[in-house]
């Protein structure tokens, strides 16, 4: 927190990667950069891409109109994994950290990052990706989504039901937001194929096979297998 703020202080944009700060200094830390117009992304920010630039655990995704604020580290890599793979590109891809949209920090890196994603002349269409905010802070954002000047693409995983509210698309799945955004772009949506299974592997009892590294993931595949 002690060498955040001297960051803060010089007037540069902070990446935390590390979880050990307390919340009461998140909060400071991120009333600090709003004040100065800087991003705060964390603590517990493993994902972000600025300018093209992949930092912490990030893929090389390639350049586009498409901003995405998330607080999920491999939610926003799949997003920004699965828009490129529907044929669009990111502009930005700004994490917040695990607990931006809890009630205690109130989405302050949040609502900063899409201020900032709103703003940017290479961005034509916005992303959001987050675990269930709170109650309060998910009120708040979608209030703030309606007002944004872009088209918005959102997932709060969790949402049963996707819905269309003005400027911005509600989806349930971390692919659907992919793939709404490419088409709020007005870019061709490159469909894939599914590849179907080896009939070897269709036999027997029906079993649930996986391996997920990252909360958003994990969390996403327990929804669509409930």
């Amino acid at each position: 927190a002690e060498e955040a703020e001297e960051a803060l202080e010089l007037g540069k944009h902070v990446m935390l990667f590390s979880d050990n700060v307390s919340e009461e200094d998140e909060r400071r830390l991120k009333e600090l950069g709003n004040e100065k117009g800087l991003l705060v992304m964390g603590p517990d920010c493993g994902t972000s891409i600025l300018s093209g630039v992949p930092l912490a655990f990030a893929n090389v995704i390639q350049r586009g109109s498409i901003g995405v604020a998330g607080a999920a580290g491999t939610g926003i890599q799949e997003v920004c994994a699965a828009i490129e793979r529907f044929g669009g590109g990111i502009s930005h891809a700004i994490g917040t950290g695990g607990r931006d949209l809890h009630e205690e920090i109130g989405g302050l890196t949040m609502k900063n990052a899409l201020a900032m994603l709103d703003r940017d002349p290479q961005t034509k269409v916005i992303t959001v990706v987050s675990k269930p905010p709170a109650p309060k802070v998910e009120a708040e954002l979608k209030g703030i989504l309606a007002g944004l000047s872009k088209p918005c693409s959102v997932v709060f995983l969790g949402d049963k039901k996707a819905v269309k509210d003005g400027n911005v698309v509600y989806s349930t799945t971390l692919t659907d937001a992919a793939r709404e955004a490419v088409r709020l772009c007005g870019l061709p949506v490159m469909e894939e194929k599914e590849q179907p299974l080896p009939e070897e592997k269709l036999s027997g009892a029906p079993k649930i096979l996986g391996l997920y590294s990252g909360g958003a993931i994990a969390a996403e595949a327990v929804l669509l297998i409930r």
